[in-house]
C-alpha cells in the first residue's frame, strides 16, 4: 500500500515538473533588449515594403530568402514558404521513397504469403 502511494506521488511530481517547465523556444528575444536597426537596414525594409516597426534583421533575412526562392522558381507551399515542394530531379527523396516502399512492400508480401501458406487447423466439434 505504501509503495503504491510513493509511486503515485513520484509520477505526479514528474508530470508536474514536465508541465510547469518554462518554454524558451519562443520567437522573441528573452533578454528583452530592443534591437537596433541601421539606416541601411531601414532603407532595405522600405524597398521591400516592410513597415518600420517590423524591420529587424530576421525580417530582412526572411524577405531575402523568399526573393531568392522566387527567382529560382522554388514556389513552396502556396508559394510563400520559399521551400520547393517538388525538386527538379528524382534525387534523395525519390531514393528514400523507393527504399521505404520496398521495406513496407516486403513486409506486406511476407504477411500475404504467410496467410496463404499457414497450416490448416481442423475445427473440432
Amino acid at each position: 500500500m505504501n509503495k503504491i502511494n510513493v509511486m503515485a506521488a513520484a509520477t505526479i511530481a514528474v508530470l508536474a515538473a514536465a508541465v510547469s517547465m518554462p518554454v524558451f523556444a519562443q520567437p522573441y528575444s528573452i533578454g528583452g533588449g530592443a534591437q537596433t536597426v541601421t539606416p541601411a537596414q531601414l532603407e532595405e525594409c522600405k524597398s521591400y515594403g516592410v513597415p518600420e516597426f517590423a524591420c529587424t534583421e530576421q525580417t530582412l533575412l526572411a524577405k531575402r530568402r523568399l526573393i531568392a526562392a522566387e527567382k529560382e522558381g522554388a514556389g513552396g507551399f502556396l508559394g510563400d514558404s520559399g521551400v520547393p515542394m517538388f525538386g527538379r530531379s528524382f534525387g534523395e527523396m525519390g531514393a528514400f521513397v523507393g527504399i521505404i516502399g520496398a521495406i513496407f512492400g516486403g513486409v506486406a508480401a511476407m504477411f500475404f504469403v504467410r496467410a496463404r501458406v499457414g497450416q490448416k487447423v481442423p475445427i473440432q466439434p
